[in-house]
């Protein structure tokens, strides 16, 4: 049996949006064992980075939807960092999520840019009319991101998730509390 996924591929007027491939994996793991993994979880081993890299691809499988790499048009090879769709099987929603790999592109406009053109993608493929953006305390920037694609903070949600036996109760216990914030289909700027 094969199975065959076509990932498209975006672009914005500045990236390319693609699909992940092994040569991004160094890149991915860098990042994810480095204090700048602080608010997805990490920093990490280095093989819990591999399959986190693996786990990624594999979404686009089970959900036909996932994470791009975005890359620059003039050096499409190499990765800026992942946006899109983050589903894995134990999570109930969607979740809109993005991550620069390196503080040096950080303050250029990438993650809206890629985001915008992502988001009005994805509604048509997840066939969803909300999403969350999961955004630890702490991390400002992600909140200006998620404003600036017109979310909103769901405070309700975001209880339930950080109460015995929600989905970040266990997370909060060692870090920082998550804060959901909500897309609503439509409401992009």
């Amino acid at each position: 049996m094969s199975v065959t996924t076509t990932i498209p591929v975006l672009e914005t007027e500045r990236l390319i949006l693609r699909a992940p491939k092994v040569s991004d994996a160094d890149v991915f793991m860098a990042f994810l064992t480095s204090e700048r993994a602080q608010f997805v979880g990490g920093p990490v081993s280095r093989s819990h980075a591999a399959r986190s890299f693996s786990s990624f691809a594999g979404q686009w499988v089970l959900r036909g939807y996932g994470l791009f790499i975005g890359a620059l048009k003039s050096d499409p090879d190499t990765p800026l960092g992942g946006f899109g769709v983050f589903h894995p099987v134990i999570q109930e929603e969607p979740e809109f999520g993005w991550t620069l790999y390196d503080a040096a592109h950080e303050g250029k406009g990438y993650v809206t840019e890629a985001m915008r053109r992502i988001i009005p993608w994805a509604w048509d493929v997840m066939g969803v009319d909300t999403a969350q953006s999961h955004i630890d305390e702490g991390n400002e920037a992600s909140v200006a991101v998620a404003r600036a694609l017109g979310a909103t903070f769901d405070a309700k949600q975001t209880e339930i998730a950080n109460a015995p036996g929600g989905e970040f109760h266990d997370d909060a216990e060692g870090g920082p509390r998550v804060n959901i914030w909500r897309h609503h289909k439509g409401a992009l700027r």
